[in-house]
């Protein structure tokens, strides 16, 4: 009986990891194709519109951001919102600086007008409190949200406003467009994975989240944030899901960032991201019961799963042990499953002392700092060992 539940084990716990990286996206695809062809058989029976509709008038736009030592970005940054094809009269920037130690004050208060509110808050409190006070200040109909160091397309707020018309809509994610990084991170690569997702779960009625560098939701949705909040673009737009609100994915109101070139540079943008989602998942339980099914379906199997992966993997790699002690074939099992992992460590220490690495090794490498940053993650999260306050990366 032992020996069934611990086969029991190993299965299931590498059948979920797989599953959840390389046959979820395939189903997703084809859930996604048989509701695309259910809403076209409706299109041709009851003739239905199904473009968009276009407002007569556009609704006002308060655009927020939270920025913690953004010197180098945020003078340029103001530059693009306000040369944005959007008019001007319906157009707000409210900008805070959370005790920026650099010239970010200083670059605010001289850019401080009409269209721009400006506050400078002498201590650092945390994105989620500046988010919280900032979205106080917010009279327009539509707050979108965005960083210090992102770029907006021209047409960016037109394309995301759009989708409002529509009043079962409650919030608008474009696109995060990353350059391509000159060294050995693979995020650039990885976010198109997530970009191809995030497309085929809005079909299904299941976008999780928002992308943070832009995305827009209505003014009345908004929910102040717990301080110690980590991810506030996932909770945000997951509180306007929980609400009974759709949200839209338009990838064609899209925004640029930069990608980090090192990849221990990404892996601590990760335990941090890592940390985030431990937090939504035990804070936020009704994004798994209050929600639609489409997005229980993605959450489990796009998020909940990869948050747990190196957690299956240790319990597989356990439970092999355990059988390999009666079993030659275990053993072997056991060996095979202690080679990838240091195969994928190798090249991730080969990666961290600045070796060029061929495509599939950089892959290895940043799928090991994923995971590994999974792991440190959950650690921190269970014993504590966090706090809501900036982090600074490249990205």
């Amino acid at each position: 009986m032992a020996h069934t539940v611990l086969e029991f084990l190993v299965l299931v716990s590498i059948g979920l990891v797989v599953y959840s990286y390389a046959i979820y996206p395939l189903v997703l695809t084809c859930v996604a194709g048989i509701a695309q062809t259910i809403r076209d058989a409706r299109y041709v029976l009851r003739k239905a519109e199904r473009r968009i509709a276009q407002n007569a008038d556009l609704p006002q736009v308060g655009v927020v951001i939270a920025a913690f030592n953004e010197e180098q970005h945020i003078e340029s940054r103001i530059e693009n919102l306000l040369e944005l094809d959007y008019p001007a009269h319906l157009l707000r920037l409210y900008i805070g600086s959370d005790g920026s130690t650099d010239r970010t004050n200083d670059i605010l208060a001289a850019k401080h007008g009409p269209r721009v509110h400006t506050f400078a808050f002498q201590a650092n409190r945390g994105k989620a409190t500046v988010l919280n006070d900032l979205v106080e200040q917010v009279d327009e109909e539509i707050v979108v949200f965005s960083d210090a160091n992102t770029y907006f397309d021209q047409q960016a707020l037109l394309r995301l406003v759009a989708h409002f018309s529509d009043e079962r809509v409650g919030a608008v994610s474009g696109e995060l467009r990353l350059k391509r990084s000159a060294g050995d991170n693979q995020d650039s690569l990885y976010w198109r994975v997530e970009q191809y997702l995030k497309f085929f779960e809005a079909r299904i009625g299941g976008l999780l989240g928002a992308n943070g560098a832009i995305y827009a939701i209505r003014r009345s949705l908004w929910r102040p944030l717990a301080t110690d909040t980590i991810c506030d673009d996932f909770c945000v737009a997951m509180n306007v899901a929980a609400s009974g609100h759709r949200l839209v994915y338009e990838p064609t109101a899209w925004a640029d960032e930069d990608t980090p070139n090192a990849i221990g540079e990404e892996y601590k943008r990760r335990v941090r991201i890592g940390i985030c989602n431990f937090q939504a998942l035990v804070r936020h339980p009704h994004y798994l019961y209050g929600t639609s099914i489409g997005t229980a379906f993605a959450y489990v199997s796009h998020k909940v799963l990869r948050w747990i992966a190196p957690h299956l993997l240790i319990t597989a790699l356990v439970a092999s042990c355990a059988l390999g002690m009666a079993s030659q074939g275990w053993r072997i099992a056991v060996l095979a499953q202690i080679g990838c992992y240091l195969g994928a460590w190798g090249t991730y220490r080969a990666s961290q002392r600045g070796r060029s690495l061929p495509g599939p090794f950089r892959i290895s490498a940043f799928l090991f700092a994923l995971n590994w940053a999974l792991f440190v993650a959950s650690i921190r999260y269970a014993t504590g060992r966090y706090s809501g306050s900036w982090r600074r990366t490249h990205r």
